[in-house]
């Protein structure tokens, strides 16, 4: 038997921070609720791998005192800068409060990537609504005016946009900006121009100047399907006039800023 937390046993040791919730629940008493990274790992959010938590994170709102466990870590809150909910059975943060919690911990451009993330979700692909709103967005922002790292959170706020579907295409938009590149168009359709069939979904482009980035996930390379696509789909935008820049999780942003500043400089010779 293994022991988790004092005062409960389990057969084997919780497989995942999902699981080390579910065991903690039990044992936690009935007013508190998930909070921070916790609350960011049960709505899905992407965190980056450097902030994943280790101890679970729950908070109570105040009067109520903070439990003592060991392997938790817990807050107190007051109750008019939070709203909650019910994620399978457990009591936690709401998305977009836990948005707001991840200000003290994260930089913007992580930040940007979760706001994108819940203001746009699976929307593109399966019609289903994204967890939060530009309103709620917004509405955690005021709450949270006086919190450290509100700073943060509202630049993340001021750049925060519906349609990217990936964290890394997120942050690599906002490397972008940085860069003091133009603000690339989100997951741009490129059409025949014989037909008008859909040829391709660019991840980040700048159709005026015919420049495509697309970012290539692991998946791209293990996939020998998607891996083929993908070149199918680079030797097609290139026949159709686009200069196509790959990025990998290996290229530091910087360069790639580099390698699309020049690609634009290209397009305005032509």
């Amino acid at each position: 038997m293994h022991r988790p937390f004092h005062g409960m046993r389990t057969e084997a040791p919780p497989e995942d921070h999902l699981a080390q919730c579910r065991a903690a629940s039990v044992v936690l008493p009935p007013y508190s609720l998930f909070s921070h990274r916790s609350a960011a790992m049960i709505h899905g959010l992407p965190l980056p791998i450097w902030a994943l938590p280790e101890k679970v994170e729950v908070a109570v709102f105040e009067p109520n005192r903070p439990p003592r466990l060991r392997g938790v870590r817990a807050h107190q809150l007051t109750a008019d800068e939070h709203r909650w909910s019910v994620v399978d059975g457990l009591r936690v943060v709401s998305a977009h409060d836990t948005w707001a919690q991840l200000s003290s911990l994260l930089p913007v451009p992580d930040l940007v990537a979760i706001g994108d993330y819940l203001i746009t979700g699976d929307e593109p692909y399966s019609g289903l609504a994204p967890p939060a709103t530009r309103a709620d967005l917004d509405a955690a922002v005021h709450r949270h005016g006086r919190r450290r790292g509100v700073t943060a959170l509202r630049q993340a706020l001021e750049r925060v946009r519906y349609g990217s579907l990936s964290p890394q295409e997120s942050r690599l938009r906002v490397a972008l900006e940085d860069a003091g590149l133009p603000s690339p168009e989100l997951n741009h359709v490129v059409h025949s121009p014989v037909d008008g069939r859909r040829e391709a979904m660019i991840d980040l482009a700048y159709p005026d100047a015919h420049v495509a980035i697309e970012y290539l996930g692991d998946h791209h390379r293990s996939d020998p399907d998607t891996y083929r696509h993908d070149i199918r789909r680079r030797e097609r935008l290139i026949e159709l006039g686009w200069d196509v820049i790959f990025v990998t999780a290996a290229d530091p942003f910087d360069a790639v800023a580099l390698r699309v500043r020049r690609a634009l400089r290209r397009s305005s010779t032509r």
